[in-house]
């Protein structure tokens, strides 16, 4: 596990149902969902953004308090996992105002790069109406040298 913190690219929010940690593909997902939306920002005139990180990894204590008040929070949640984090479409860090962005240009935004990275096999990526949020899963890059063997253990692929 890696511990997660507010960075250039992405704002944690205050964690009242969740612990700072990803697995390190899904903090490098995050990472990159970041600085590719900074980059597309830059590359349509500008703004000083950042996206607001607003649950990782859950445990399984924090999964059944969640669930009082959270209708979307079930008790198989892939939060447990640290494969998950999500990411608020409704309301962004603002750095800076010298260009001015509508939330919704903002969600867009996002929108748009996490399609990419979702056609790249590099996440799955769940629109959250109600929490005002996407839900985001990491996939486990692909490698043509391993394989998965039935009882679900991985196995160097023989040539």
């Amino acid at each position: 596990m890696r511990h997660i913190g507010t960075c250039r690219e992405y704002y944690l929010d205050d964690l009242t149902h969740s612990l700072p940690f990803l697995v390190p593909e899904a903090a490098d997902l995050l990472r990159d969902i970041g600085q590719r939306f900074n980059d597309s920002l830059m590359a349509r005139g500008g703004g000083s953004y950042r996206l607001k990180v607003t649950s990782v990894l859950r445990t399984g204590s924090s999964v059944t308090s969640l669930r009082r008040r959270n209708v979307n929070a079930v008790e198989a949640s892939a939060h447990q996992y640290g494969t998950t984090f999500d990411i608020s479409y409704a309301k962004f860090i603002c750095d800076s105002v010298t260009v001015a962005r509508t939330q919704e240009d903002l969600k867009n935004l996002l929108a748009e790069v996490l399609k990419q990275l979702r056609d790249e096999q590099r996440c799955y990526v769940k629109y959250e109406r109600k929490q005002g949020c996407f839900h985001i899963t990491a996939r486990r890059p692909k490698n043509d040298n391993i394989e998965s063997s039935y009882d679900g253990k991985e196995q160097a692929k023989e040539s």
